[in-house]
């Protein structure tokens, strides 16, 4: 399989990359940093001699977005699974959060999302196959003080979902999202250690998440296991959202 993967040295977005070199033929992994996303891919060829190529990218550029594309069409001409990890969480009253933040969280979480699926669905469909995963959050249904933005914007990705189910099913595309709860990454990081410890107690689990914690469900979704799965956002939480 042709394999992109954004917002690739995140935490979650890292364990993706490593399960999927079992599986990759041709793995593609972007992020802003091209230290960290060298990084990573000097990781990565420790346990794999599977071809690996970092593109560093901005995913709120739409020419540097189209660049991946060009690339991934140029070597492979196809992609079988894009997985959209690349987001950003601002933690802050919307009383206080200045435009800029609120149009970054926007085009980050959202935009990006759309501009990518319209891209992979483009090589995909060539082929009469493909796989999309997104993520969301459990916030998008839920809520959460301070995170109104980042809420918003999460609903938006479930709606895509949903709606490119529908136009992509015909294509042989399947499109899904994770919607994680409190997981331990970086995103959450601004967080003290007693408001992840409250966080913890709310979840089924009394533990909040790590990144392999998600990983697996992700894996499945591109997997023939799935083959009859789509339009779905999947909660991975602890049980937070019960």
């Amino acid at each position: 399989m042709v394999i992109l993967i954004t917002g690739a040295y995140g935490g979650i977005g890292r364990d993706i990359c490593l399960s999927y070199l079992k599986v990759a033929r041709e793995l593609f992994i972007t992020g802003r940093d091209p230290v960290k996303l060298n990084q990573l891919m000097d990781e990565l060829n420790q346990f794999s001699d599977v071809p690996i190529h970092a593109i560093p990218a901005d995913v709120n550029d739409d020419v540097t977005i189209t660049n991946i594309f060009q690339q991934i069409n140029n070597q492979c001409k196809r992609l079988d699974v894009l997985v959209h990890c690349a987001g950003i969480l601002t933690q802050k009253s919307l009383m206080m959060t200045r435009l800029a933040d609120i149009q970054l969280d926007i085009s980050t979480n959202l935009i990006s999302s759309i501009v990518f699926c319209q891209q992979a669905s483009r090589l995909m469909s060539r082929n009469k196959q493909g796989v999309i995963t997104l993520m969301s959050s459990v916030v998008a249904n839920q809520g959460s003080a301070g995170q109104s933005v980042y809420g918003a914007s999460k609903a938006g990705v479930e709606g895509l979902v949903k709606s490119l189910a529908k136009e992509f099913g015909p294509l042989g595309i399947r499109i899904n999202a994770i919607a994680p709860g409190v997981i331990n990454t970086e995103l959450v990081s601004a967080f003290t250690e007693q408001d992840k410890s409250k966080l913890a107690d709310k979840t089924c689990l009394k533990r909040l998440g790590e990144p392999e914690d998600i990983t697996p469900i992700v894996q499945f979704l591109s997997s023939m296991g799935a083959t009859y799965i789509t339009g779905q956002v999947i909660a991975v939480d602890g049980g937070l959202a019960l």
